[in-house]
């Protein structure tokens, strides 16, 4: 860790830097201490470790913004960074929407949001937790890998309207795909603390999938009921956050909810809350402007109240900045990152028993969109899905092949499980940090060809 003073006295020499011809700027340095312990074939090819600062810079002059980043607090590496982005806005046409850098904010660091176990770990232990999953497939008869990782990352933001925030937060995380040859099992767990990871419970999780998903059976192509697992649930509620509940979308009227905010788009069962101080999570005080996060409720009782701001999507909308910007103004807009589908009151067994004819998926895999607009997805089921009859798992099906609306998929839920689990799929994902329970839904989605 470069802590906060070095961080912060590089901050100072950029806006110094960038002094002079009437410009405004920003900078936001991230200092990273990575490391990872991945597996293959049931056992252990590379430990890798990396340490890294990265430095990006905005310089707006008037209405006209441009930015770049680099690697190093030197100060030829940081004048020459503030030379590039001023560059670029000179060359950019004015923004009459741009409103400038947000602030003055001051933002004080979350003692939640980092543990010593996590900045500590070594290799040896990363490599405990991996032997644990080894173990386990092998005793079962099949091939395991993953990875396990840990990472602490330090975030500095600054602009020249006295705009100022500083936070560590860590991340561990083990993740593991349990396979045979004719099925297989994921688990992963994660958070703060990496001595909370249980590798007992991935091991078991994904090797007892696998066992349960051995000699599949085909399944004739049709309309199912679905009972989805929390790594499915997940890839459902990050596709409805980044595609429509986010005030770009709504801006080129691109998102579902143009025109009906206020209106109920889901089934009453379903609450989206965005909550980046929840400390079950990996806890965010500010976004990459600087800007306070807070507590948002995006959906209500299947009621569209919100969607996520930045400044700049903020001002066009005539609204007020979420606390919602990505590093860079990122592509996909201003997207929620610790979403959680709020749980309801049924548990696993319950959700299943809900369903007379309908499939146990664990989660989707290469999911990509089709139609924005409704929130049409086409992907895979993987890792074991299971038909269940008159209430009971019977036999394990083949995976399917799905393209499905799933906004449509949520305006007819059965249930929302009681459980929820940190179900995003990697860390370096800033809408992956989420929680998500059990669902069971009657969208009537198309299965084995077209379907899940």
């Amino acid at each position: 860790m470069i802590g906060e003073a070095g961080l912060k006295a590089a901050a100072e020499r950029v806006l110094r830097f960038a002094q002079g011809e009437g410009r405004a700027a920003e900078v936001v340095l991230i200092s990273v201490d990575d490391a990872l312990t991945r597996y293959a074939n049931t056992e252990i090819h590379p430990h890798v470790a990396e340490r890294d600062v990265n430095v990006h810079v905005r310089i707006a002059i008037g209405r006209r913004a441009g930015s770049a980043s680099a690697n190093g607090l030197d100060d030829e590496t940081l004048r020459n960074v503030v030379e590039r982005a001023t560059t670029i806005a000179r060359l950019q046409r004015e923004n009459p929407d741009f409103p400038g850098f947000p602030g003055p904010y001051r933002t004080a660091a979350l003692d939640s949001g980092w543990t010593a176990s996590t900045r500590e770990a070594t290799p040896e232990a990363r490599a405990e937790r991996v032997a644990v999953v080894c173990r386990r497939a092998h005793e079962a008869g099949f091939t395991a890998a993953g990875a396990c990782s840990t990472r602490v990352t330090e975030t500095l933001v600054a602009n020249s309207t006295g705009t100022y925030g500083y936070n560590v937060d860590s991340h561990a995380r083990l993740q593991a795909v349990v396979f045979g040859e004719t099925s297989s099992g994921y688990s992963v767990r994660q958070g703060v603390d990496f001595a909370s990871i249980d590798a007992e419970l991935v091991a078991n999780e994904a090797a007892g999938k696998a066992e349960r998903g051995r000699n599949p059976e085909d399944l004739e192509p049709g309309e199912y009921d679905v009972v989805l697992e929390p790594y499915a649930t997940e890839d459902i509620i990050r596709f409805i956050a980044y595609l429509g509940l986010q005030g770009r979308a709504l801006l080129e009227k691109t998102s579902f909810a143009t025109g009906k905010l206020g209106e109920r788009l889901f089934d009453e069962q379903i609450t989206l809350r965005d909550d980046p101080l929840d400390p079950a999570s990996i806890p965010q005080p500010f976004d990459y402007e600087g800007v306070p996060k807070r507590p948002l409720t995006l959906v209500n009782a299947g009621i569209v109240e919100a969607v996520t701001y930045d400044s700049l999507t903020a001002a066009k909308a005539g609204a007020k900045t979420t606390g919602h910007a990505l590093l860079g103004g990122s592509y996909f807009g201003p997207v929620a990152t610790h979403l959680s589908l709020q749980p309801g009151a049924l548990n696993r067994e319950a959700l299943i028993g809900q369903i007379d004819r309908g499939l146990l998926v664990t989660r989707f895999w290469y999911t990509r969109p089709v139609h924005p607009l409704t929130v049409t997805v086409t992907g895979m089921t993987r890792d074991s899905t299971f038909l269940i009859e008159r209430g009971e798992i019977t036999r394990p099906v083949k995976n399917l092949r799905f393209t499905q609306s799933y906004v449509k998929a949520l305006q007819r839920v059965i249930g929302v499980g009681a459980e929820s689990l940190l179900a995003g799929d990697s860390y370096g994902n800033p809408v992956a940090r989420r929680h998500s329970p059990f669902g069971a839904s009657r969208s009537r989605a198309r299965a084995s060809i077209r379907g899940w």
